[in-house]
């Protein structure tokens, strides 16, 4: 089997989420690429060690592990 597609699949999609964190920790804007609404990053939520970006209509929603 042939896995390189998805290898380059998946390393662009982290890459790309890697380099919104960059921007929404910045301080800068982005928006949902589905419903255009603000992303948030919130490193404040209610579990420990965890951080979260957002959209208001939770088509984007990604949990960050922020352990060290």
């Amino acid at each position: 089997m042939d896995f390189s597609n998805l290898n380059k699949k998946t390393s662009d999609s982290f890459h790309k989420q890697r380099n919104m964190l960059k921007q929404l920790a910045q301080g800068k804007t982005l928006k949902c690429e589905k419903c255009n609404t603000v992303l948030t990053l919130d490193l404040a939520t209610s579990e420990v060690g965890k951080g979260a970006v957002k959209c208001k209509q939770g088509c984007t929603d990604i949990i960050l592990d922020l352990g060290a």
